[in-house]
C-alpha cells in the first residue's frame, strides 16, 4: 500500500527548475515510448503508471500526457493530484496544456523537461564540445 502524499515544497520544485537549465550535465535522460495515433501516459506513483514517479509528494495517479498524431502536439492535464501540476511553474488547475518544445512539467517536487529529441540531440551536442558529459537513465 502506498503512503499518503507529501506535499510539495516550493524550495525542491525551484531548486529542480533550475537543475534542468545550469545543470544539463548531471541530468538523466528518459526517453518516453513512440504514441499512437492518439494515446495517453499516465504518472504517478501506483505501479500501474506508464511513468511511474517514485517520490513522496507525487500522487498515486498525478497527470496525464495526450499526444495527437494529427496535430503533432502533446498535452498534460492534472488528474486531481494533491499537490497539482505545473507547467513552468504555473499551475494547470483543471485545464489541459499543450506542451512545447523546451517547456518545464513539474509534478510534485519532481521536473521533467519536454525536449523533441531534435532539441535533446542538439543539447548533447553542445555537452560533447565543451567537455561536458551526459548520463541516461
Amino acid at each position: 500500500m502506498l503512503a499518503p502524499t507529501r506535499m510539495a515544497a516550493p524550495s525542491e520544485i525551484e531548486q529542480g527548475m533550475l537543475a534542468l537549465l545550469f545543470e544539463f550535465e548531471h541530468l538523466r535522460v528518459a526517453t518516453l515510448p513512440p504514441l499512437n495515433a492518439t494515446d495517453r501516459l499516465r504518472i504517478g506513483r501506483r505501479m500501474d503508471c506508464d511513468l511511474v514517479v517514485d517520490d513522496a509528494s507525487v500522487s498515486k495517479m498525478h497527470a496525464e500526457l495526450r499526444w495527437n498524431e494529427a496535430d503533432q502536439r502533446c498535452t498534460v492535464q492534472d488528474l486531481g493530484s494533491t499537490n497539482g501540476t505545473f507547467l513552468n511553474a504555473r499551475s494547470l488547475g483543471g485545464r489541459e496544456a499543450v506542451l512545447r518544445d523546451g517547456d518545464i512539467l513539474s509534478v510534485g517536487n519532481v521536473q521533467f523537461w519536454y525536449l523533441l529529441t531534435r532539441t535533446l540531440h542538439e543539447r548533447l551536442r553542445v555537452g560533447e564540445a565543451t567537455g561536458l558529459g551526459s548520463r541516461s537513465g
